[in-house]
């Protein structure tokens, strides 16, 4: 069945206007503020060029939040796709109550990152939290956090991140696994292939492109992190677990430099749409 020009423009019309209104629209001024020197309250505005941009990469607590950014990626996307691959793997041999399985691992990821961090923050605590108590139950000295020690803050933040998400990962990853044939895992037993086997030859070929969507998906996700590390660490100790969006939101919020803010969050846009332009070749290349 064909549509008319009419016809398309009459069933798309709705989600035209409230992409524009909702989306491209606030979007389009939010960039056009970036080379501008635009602030609630101000009287003037002016344009001010690319100054808002170099302010930002010339800012050292920017460098150190991309830089901060670039570890936290490296390492929590391949944790998270590890642990979530695994839990499907072993889930997607369990017939019985996997859709209660399924619906359960979800919940750290239905949990708010605010609520997650705030629980977190809890029991990594020195006194009242888990941690205390246990180190208090084996009769040694009291411990500080390591959200609050430098070489552990972030590694610990990833692995909070990592609790999170990895659920999510096994959600998204077990369709593709239950849809392997059986065929493919009878042949793989036949000819005595080992369950490492069974991954790299089997699982993984099969799963290919939803795992590199998923991959991209997290990426993404990583680059935007923001509520956990706020609630978790500050972006301490020092500035080490500051990460881009946190580096927004202070610039905007706390120090009431709307540019600069609003050009940091802009600058990680441009980064997820560098993620989406590697993943979008990756899916061609692949595509038959």
């Amino acid at each position: 069945m064909r549509f008319t020009a009419g016809q398309r423009l009459l069933l798309f019309g709705p989600l035209i206007v409230v992409l524009g209104l909702g989306l491209i629209g606030p979007a389009l001024l939010g960039f056009l503020a970036t080379f501008s020197s635009y602030a609630p309250g101000n009287a003037t505005i002016r344009f001010v060029g690319v100054e808002n941009y170099a302010a930002v990469l010339r800012d050292r607590q920017f460098g150190s939040a991309v830089r901060n950014i670039f570890f936290f990626t490296i390492l929590a996307v391949p944790l998270e796709l590890s642990v979530g691959f695994g839990v499907a793997y072993v889930l997607m041999w369990r017939s019985r109550g996997r859709g209660l399985w399924r619906v359960l691992l979800l919940t750290p990821w239905l949990i708010s990152p605010i609520a997650s961090g705030v629980m977190w923050h809890f029991l990594f605590g020195s006194g009242q939290g888990l941690l205390g108590f246990a180190v208090g139950a084996l009769g040694l000295h009291e411990v500080p956090s390591p959200l609050s020690q430098h070489g552990l803050a972030l590694l610990t933040t990833v692995a909070v991140e990592a609790w999170r998400v990895a659920p999510l990962v096994a959600f998204l990853l077990l369709p593709g696994l239950t849809a392997i044939s059986a065929e493919k895992w009878e042949h793989a037993t036949i000819e005595g292939a080992s369950w490492i086997d069974r991954i790299r030859h089997v699982a993984l070929p099969s799963i290919r492109p939803l795992a590199l969507a998923v991959t991209m998906l997290l990426i993404g996700i990583s680059l935007g992190t923001f509520d956990a590390v706020l609630i978790l660490t500050g972006g301490g100790p020092g500035t080490e677990t500051v990460t881009p969006a946190l580096f927004s939101y202070t610039a905007a919020f706390q120090l009431s430099n709307w540019p600069v803010g609003t050009t940091a969050a802009w600058l990680i846009v441009a980064a997820v749409l560098v993620v989406g332009s590697a993943y979008l070749r990756l899916a061609a290349r692949d595509s038959p």
